[in-house]
């Protein structure tokens, strides 16, 4: 995999597509961006800007958790590109990087089957098993991640604050019926603790299960299929697919812990310390918080997009990698690191975290 600044990383695709700067007047663009749903809440925020406003864009939601939607409608500033649709498959971001190295069609909101031509990922095509020769990528950002509880459910949980990593590793593997809170840091030995992870579909299980040296395809997740506590069952589906139903389980299964983005730590929940270290933006800032990993946009090298979709995704990521945006912008400060000052590298999921300001 290639990694680049913006301008470079636009000129390759341009270049491969045989074109210059300048986009061709179309009766209509049409980009779909697959990937991770961890900046959502951004990618929504920097389109609806591009359009202007709602006055702009119709908006189709299949699904919400993970999410699936589609914009239709004409950027002012780019009136050559015509009526402009952007599709949202925010599947997962393994995923995402899986079908866009063989190019395999997501389903859009309207029910159309569209190869990603773009995918957000704050995980590595190695960790998602794909080629990394097959892709070009820019960084745009670092996304942490946090394990959390609902406080108002996990009555037993009160003293549980901080995971390290053998904690962590063993409560993925082996938690439920027989797991008490006192393994944690608890003070109960006849509780039980459970875990709701997300699926191997996401950035959030790859990056926490790097930095925890968590192995195995299979972990102890848990879900509900009913009004109350005692519907707990392993979930069939090896995790959830967003951050959303993370929150949702653990206000039904009493005592339990999640997996989630910065961003998904909602009002009402907490997140826990980190081997000692509270998870907040300072401390990725300083390196001493670890779970975190870059976000990065990444095209297929071999795939040719037409000059719209270039035009597209230039406009686009100007925006979404603004640092005057980066820095102050409400849906960005508090959930993201910025570029910008960041002093820290890592060269894996999960790696090393060094110093560059020496």
């Amino acid at each position: 995999m290639k990694k680049m600044n913006l301008n470079k990383f636009l000129a390759a695709g341009l270049a491969l597509a045989g074109i210059g700067l300048a986009s061709s007047a179309s009766a209509q663009t049409e980009l779909l961006i697959g990937g991770g749903n961890a900046t959502q809440t951004l990618l929504y925020d920097r389109v609806t800007n591009l359009f202007g406003g709602p006055a702009n864009y119709t908006l189709t939601t299949k699904s919400t958790s993970p999410p699936v939607s589609t914009y239709i409608g004409n950027i002012p500033s780019l009136p050559a590109l015509g009526q402009v649709t952007i599709d949202f498959s925010l599947l997962g971001a393994v995923q995402g990087l899986q079908d866009l190295a063989s190019q395999t069609d997501e389903t859009t909101a309207l029910g159309n089957q569209v190869p990603p031509a773009l995918v957000v990922s704050s995980s590595s095509p190695i960790a998602g098993a794909v080629d990394p020769s097959l892709l070009n990528g820019v960084t745009t950002l670092e996304v942490p991640y946090a394990y959390i509880k609902y406080p108002a459910n996990a009555p037993d949980l009160g003293n549980v604050t901080n995971l390290t990593v053998r904690q962590a590793n063993y409560f993925e593997g082996a938690n439920g019926p027989y797991f008490p809170s006192v393994l944690l840091g608890g003070t109960s030995t006849n509780d039980a603790v459970y875990f709701v992870g997300r699926n191997t579909a996401s950035a959030v299980r790859t990056e926490i299960d790097a930095n925890i040296y968590y192995t195995s395809p299979t972990i102890a997740t848990w879900t509900n299929i009913g009004a109350n506590g005692a519907d707990i069952i392993p979930d069939p589906a090896g995790g959830q697919s967003s951050g959303s139903g993370v929150r949702t389980l653990l206000t039904l299964i009493p005592n339990a812990l999640g997996e989630v983005a910065f961003s998904d730590v909602k009002s009402g929940y907490t997140a826990l310390s980190f081997e000692g270290v509270a998870p907040t933006i300072a401390n990725v800032q300083n390196g001493s918080y670890p779970l975190w990993y870059y976000e990065h946009w990444y095209t297929n090298n071999s795939v040719a997009l037409s000059p719209n979709q270039y035009t597209l995704i230039s406009a686009l990521l100007t925006a979404y990698t603004n640092t005057s945006y980066q820095a102050s912008n409400p849906n960005f400060v508090g959930y993201y690191v910025p570029l910008a000052g960041f002093t820290f590298t890592r060269p894996t999921d999960g790696g090393p975290i060094s110093s560059t300001a020496y």
